[in-house]
C-alpha cells in the first residue's frame, strides 16, 4: 500500500485493473470532459467497484494527474526523458543521443516530429488537457510540472549548438520555441485533423532556425 492506504499494484491482475480505470477515464473525459465525468462513472466504465477505484486513487484529480504524466512520458520517451524523478534530465539518448551527427535543421525538425507524434497519442484527451489548462491555474500547474522538464530537456538539446547560436538566453529561447511548437501542433491536430502536418513542420523548422541563427 502507498501513502494514506493507496494501493500500488504489483500483481498482473492488479496492474490490469488499474489500467482499465485509466483507459476508462481517458475515454470518458475525452468524450464528456473532466468536470462532467465522475469517479463512479469511471469505475463503472472500467468494470470495477468504486471501492476499488479509491484503493488506487484518492480522488479523480489524482487519477487525472497520473494521466497527464503518462501523456508527457509518451512525448519525452523518444528523447529517453521519462518523468521519473530519478532520471538524469541532462542526458540524452535515442534519436537525440548524437546531435553532432545532425544539422540544427534536422534536430529542430526531429523535435517537431516528436511533439506531433506525442500529441497523436489520445488526441481527444489531450485536447481536454489543453482546455483545462486554459481555464484554471490549478490545472495549468498540473501540466506545467511536466512542461518545465520538457523546457530543461530542449535547453540541453540547444546547448549542443551554443557556439553557433545568436540567442543569449537558452532557457528563454527554449520556452519560446516550445510554446510556439505546441501552439502549432495543437492547432494542426486539434482543429485541422492533422492536415498539412508536413508543411507546418517544414515551415516551423525554417522559422525556428532563422530565429536561432
Amino acid at each position: 500500500m502507498g501513502e494514506k492506504g493507496i494501493r500500488i499494484p504489483k500483481q498482473k491482475r492488479s496492474m490490469e485493473k488499474k489500467q482499465r480505470i485509466k483507459n476508462a477515464a481517458i475515454r470518458l473525459m475525452a468524450e464528456k470532459g473532466y468536470h462532467s465525468t465522475s469517479s463512479n462513472e469511471i469505475a463503472k466504465e472500467a468494470g470495477v467497484s468504486i471501492g476499488t477505484f479509491y484503493s488506487y486513487y484518492k480522488d479523480k484529480k489524482e487519477l487525472y494527474k497520473e494521466l497527464v504524466a503518462d501523456i508527457y512520458n509518451a512525448v519525452l520517451a523518444p528523447m529517453n526523458m521519462s518523468d521519473d524523478p530519478g532520471s538524469d534530465a541532462d542526458t540524452l539518448s535515442g534519436p537525440f543521443d548524437a546531435l553532432d551527427k545532425h544539422s540544427i535543421e534536422e534536430t529542430v525538425y526531429l523535435y517537431i516530429q516528436t511533439v506531433f507524434k506525442g500529441h497523436e497519442y489520445e488526441t481527444a484527451f489531450q485536447r481536454e488537457i489543453a482546455s483545462l489548462s486554459e481555464q484554471s491555474d490549478e490545472f495549468r500547474e498540473i501540466e506545467m510540472v511536466h512542461k518545465r522538464k520538457l523546457t530543461k530537456t530542449f535547453t540541453s538539446i540547444l546547448s549542443a549548438y551554443k557556439d553557433e547560436l545568436k540567442v543569449r538566453d537558452l532557457k528563454t529561447a527554449s520556452y519560446l520555441i516550445l510554446t510556439t511548437v505546441e501552439a502549432a501542433v495543437h492547432d494542426t491536430l486539434f482543429h485541422n485533423g492533422g492536415k498539412n502536418k508536413k508543411a507546418v513542420s517544414r515551415e516551423l523548422t525554417a522559422m525556428i532556425v532563422a530565429y536561432l541563427f
